[in-house]
């Protein structure tokens, strides 16, 4: 959906109705019938839910039980606070058993194979910076270099392997998750085709760790997804360092079952780093960051736009206004957060500003920027392998991202004013040439 059509002179009202597919509408429409009858409902039910997950993999130890807290609070905000619709119910259901399936799966592999969690992590090369401020182009062009290692979106999503994926690989085969994977985003861009423009999904794509934070029930991915605002305020206001030790194990999971050189180093990114920089460091704490900025307006703008097409998949009440107004509400909070965190580190030296314009201008000079910053050369093997990835996946490639502040209540000259003392913290500069009216 274009937010302009030639000729207007406002944004065009966002309505739900207009990003969800005429079948999954009257799906849903039957489904509430049937549930007014008593009929197919789907229930959240937090003992229910562990021991179904307990029941279907024969697995009974769920590990570090911390999790259970965030993991019933969200459920709570799911079933108090958010008005999904019956798809969305279904979804929600299978994706909290496709945690806890992972975590009994992961937990049991410990326990085979205590040299997993013995593997030690090498300091990470970790992105932190906002949603939609060049996060994912920095990641991606940083895992083109050979020396680090790095999640493809399937390991991401099903980062333990199971007695499958090991019967595969002894026999040649490709791993199942791969295949698995494939089908969900078939039917993830089936029913919200415009996704893709948001963020750019592939099952080979190299993507963020979000997915293994996921499993410890403590990311923003779950309210990017639903509205959970109880959730979402204990996140924000709470230590995620249990959250970050089994990211941690999740890794040395996924280095050991993939065989890699222990003296390669992770790269990482997630905009939920923003959020949790203490926890992150608490962690890993020889972590060099590189943390990229950008006009915050466009941030904002952006931010709310993502927020919005994933929220309209499952939810049939929200509001592009409310979007708005949480979405800059958050964005200020991290912002805040994220800058005393780094005020109270004791090595500054270990953190790298970069700026966005930067990166869009020159790429090659700012990414020698970070590679002097990492005491590394920059190889030939990176470069080369970097432009290969520029000229294959240009921006836009999967459709212009456009959105307007506007269609979520804001203006720039709010947005700016609130966010004033982080341009200025950064000296970032604003963004004018916009020739799609927005830039992802």
């Amino acid at each position: 959906m274009s937010a302009r059509t030639p000729g207007d002179t406002a944004p065009r009202e966002l309505r739900v109705q207009d990003y969800q597919r005429r079948p999954m509408r009257a799906i849903n429409s039957l489904l509430r019938g049937a549930n007014a009858l008593g009929l197919a409902r789907v229930r959240f039910d937090a003992d229910e839910l562990l021991l179904q997950a307990r029941k279907s993999t024969g697995l009974d130890d769920y590990g570090d039980e911390r999790f259970l807290e965030p993991m019933r609070l969200m459920i709570d905000s799911l079933n108090s606070e958010s008005n999904i619709n019956p798809i969305g119910r279904l979804l929600a259901k299978s994706n909290i058993l496709r945690l806890l399936k992972g975590r009994l799966q992961a937990q049991a592999l410990w326990q085979q194979h205590p040299e997993i969690l013995a593997r030690e992590l090498v300091p990470p090369v970790v992105i932190v910076g906002l949603a939609r401020s060049g996060t994912t182009r920095l990641h991606r062009l940083l895992a083109c270099d050979e020396r680090f290692v790095h999640l493809k979106s399937w390991e991401s999503v099903y980062p333990v392997p199971g007695p499958e994926s090991f019967a595969a690989r002894a026999a040649g085969e490709p791993d199942p998750r791969i295949k698995n994977l494939d089908q969900a985003l078939k039917a993830v861009l089936y029913m919200s085709p415009q996704v893709a423009a948001v963020h750019p999904l592939g099952t080979m794509e190299v993507e963020e760790e979000i997915g293994l934070l996921q499993h410890a029930f403590a990311t923003q991915l779950f309210e990017i997804i639903n509205e959970l605002p109880s959730f979402a305020e204990w996140l924000m206001t709470h230590d995620q360092t249990f959250a970050y030790e089994y990211l941690a194990d999740m890794l040395k999971l996924v280095g050991w079952f993939r065989g890699d050189p222990p003296e390669a180093p992770w790269v990482l990114k997630s905009p939920q780093h923003m959020q949790d920089l203490d926890a992150l460091l608490n962690v890993f704490p020889r972590a060099r960051l590189i943390c990229p900025h950008r006009d915050p307006v466009k941030v904002v703008g952006s931010s709310c736009s993502m927020a919005w097409n994933s929220l309209v998949r499952d939810n049939d009440s929200i509001t592009p206004q409310g979007v708005g107004r949480e979405w800059l509400d958050k964005t200020e909070r991290m912002l805040r957060k994220n800058l005393r965190d780094r005020e109270r580190q004791s090595a500054p030296q270990k953190q790298y500003d970069i700026l966005y314009a930067d990166i869009t201008a020159n790429w090659q000079a700012a990414m020698q920027g970070v590679y002097d910053f990492l005491e590394m050369p920059f190889s030939e093997q990176a470069r080369s392998a970097m432009q290969q990835w520029l000229a294959s996946n240009s921006q836009h490639k999967h459709g212009a991202h456009k959105y307007d502040l506007a269609q979520f209540g804001l203006s720039a000259e709010e947005v700016d004013q609130r966010l004033m003392f982080y341009r200025e913290r950064f000296n970032i500069p604003y963004e004018t040439r916009n020739p799609h009216h927005a830039a992802t």
